[in-house]
């Protein structure tokens, strides 16, 4: 091993701010680039001592034969504090430490850039940047990627905005989230695996997921969301799932395509749970704005959609594919949730009733391929509420009766007939633009009254017929 005075030697000569960590049992230092211009510490030798660096625009490589390693908390395997400094690991990179705040790459410096394709490992936190990081962590995990830890796995603090996770391997944590950025603008694309022990993703305001491979809570770990945001947006072409909520959003829209697959395997939460308040955990709490879901894929959670009891906000669900309710309502609103709509096309499958809340609410019913509608009943709740028959008009219309407020329905599809059950809708709008009330409506296909003196001019012609034959 290279003495210490060697180091300063080295480092004096190529005016790098760099200090190696010599450690018992490690078999050599990195090595350090002599260009000033394109400051680079290569780790190609096993159990390499350990690296911290206030360096700006430093490269760190680690090889394919390579790791740096530490069993100390208070001595992170890689230590960066300098700016557009980046990281290249083939090999690995680890902490054995399984104390909190045991870090395998720690940043305070901002600009940090991260490509995997071996190993990054914590007893602890795997790459954290901590209070004071600037922002613009950009991690890239490749198909041979494995980043793991037992807490959070990559961490951000709420200081440190713009992050970006780019997964084709996997990221899992033991005990706590896969992925935790607490900063503002956070942006996930998934390939491949992301596993939690706690959540799997939790990020805050200006969030946005892509997703085509699986985000999942450990087997086993109950009361967890597979993904906890505040707001932005999830575009969802794979499995994301939860033992409490699927996905757990404040405000924002998800859009879970042909393909995804939204699902908690919990018997208290939804598979896409609204909450009440908009939290960013830096600004003031305040009622949550409007969440709109779009799905032509599956949800399925005891209920599919629904929205904390206190939810004020408004809702849009636009809904061709399948919503799953299995023990309560498929869609569930709050009592007093604000005015919504939710609109059923296409292959729209509902298994559950569908509750609104207390504002002005409609259901919107477009052109139907599935031949089905819902298993259970659409309740309007309080409020003015309108059910929009968009692609039909009253010919379309094979049965409509209202008995005691419930209105049962039948829609001629291209499929063949469509049933459903209304209560608390006050009007009905065509697709022509003919306005009904539910009670006009239901007069249409009410059987023709006889006129008032037929049924007597009736029975005395009967009367008379029976005396011609007793006097025959």
């Amino acid at each position: 091993m290279r003495s210490s005075a060697c180091f300063t030697t080295a480092l004096a000569s190529t005016a790098l701010v760099l200090l190696a960590l010599p450690q018992a049992g490690h078999a050599a230092p990195c090595s350090f680039g002599i260009d000033p211009l394109a400051p680079t510490v290569t780790c190609g030798a096993p159990d390499s001592d350990p690296v911290s660096s206030a360096q700006d625009g430093l490269a760190v490589v680690v090889t394919s034969t390579g790791s740096v390693t530490s069993t100390n908390r208070n001595t992170p395997p890689l230590a960066l504090g300098g700016t557009t400094v980046s990281v290249v690991n083939d090999g690995i990179i680890d902490n054995s430490d399984t104390r909190n705040n045991t870090d395998a790459i720690q940043a305070t410096g901002s600009g940090l850039t991260i490509v995997n394709s071996g190993k990054i490992s914590s007893g602890d936190r795997a790459i954290h940047a901590l209070d004071g990081f600037g922002g613009g962590l950009v991690v890239t995990n490749l198909a041979d990627g494995e980043i793991t830890s037992r807490r959070q796995t990559i961490r951000t603090e709420g200081s440190a905005p713009g992050s970006v996770v780019t997964n084709y391997g996997t990221i899992s944590s033991l005990e706590g989230r896969a992925l935790q950025l607490r900063g503002q603008g956070t942006s996930v694309t998934n390939y491949g695996t992301l596993i939690g022990g706690e959540e799997v993703i939790e990020a805050r305001d200006d969030f946005s997921l892509v997703n085509y491979g699986s985000i999942k809570i450990r087997d086993g770990v109950e009361d967890q969301d597979g993904v906890q945001f505040a707001s932005g947006t999830v575009l969802n072409h794979g499995l994301i799932q939860g033992s409490d909520d699927g996905i757990d959003i404040d405000e924002g829209t998800i859009t879970n395509t042909a393909t995804g697959r939204i699902i908690t395997t919990g018997s208290g939460g939804n598979g896409i749970d609204i909450d009440p308040e908009f939290d960013n955990s830096r600004d003031p709490l305040r009622p949550s704005g409007t969440v709109t879901i779009i799905n032509a894929g599956y949800i399925e959670g005891p209920s599919a959609i629904g929205t904390d009891p206190a939810a004020q906000n408004r809702v849009e669900v636009y809904n061709s594919g399948t919503l799953v309710g299995r023990d309560s309502p498929a869609i569930a609103l709050a009592p007093m949730q604000g005015d919504s709509l939710v609109s059923l096309s296409r292959d729209s499958q509902v298994f559950g009733d569908i509750l609104f809340g207390g504002g002005n609410d409609v259901l919107e019913i477009k052109a139907l391929s599935a031949g089905f509608l819902f298993d259970g009943q659409a309740d309007g709740g309080a409020g003015q509420n309108t059910l929009r028959l968009t692609d039909y008009l009253l010919a379309d219309i094979a049965s409509f009766s209202l008995v005691d407020g419930v209105v049962q329905f039948a829609l001629t599809s291209v499929a063949g007939e469509t049933l459903g059950r209304f209560v608390n809708f006050d009007t009905w709008l065509l697709g022509d633009g003919t306005r009904y009330a539910t009670r006009d409506l239901a007069a249409q296909f009410a059987p023709v009254p006889l006129p008032a003196g037929l049924p007597l001019m009736l029975a005395a012609l009967g009367g008379l017929a029976l005396l011609r034959r007793r006097t025959a």
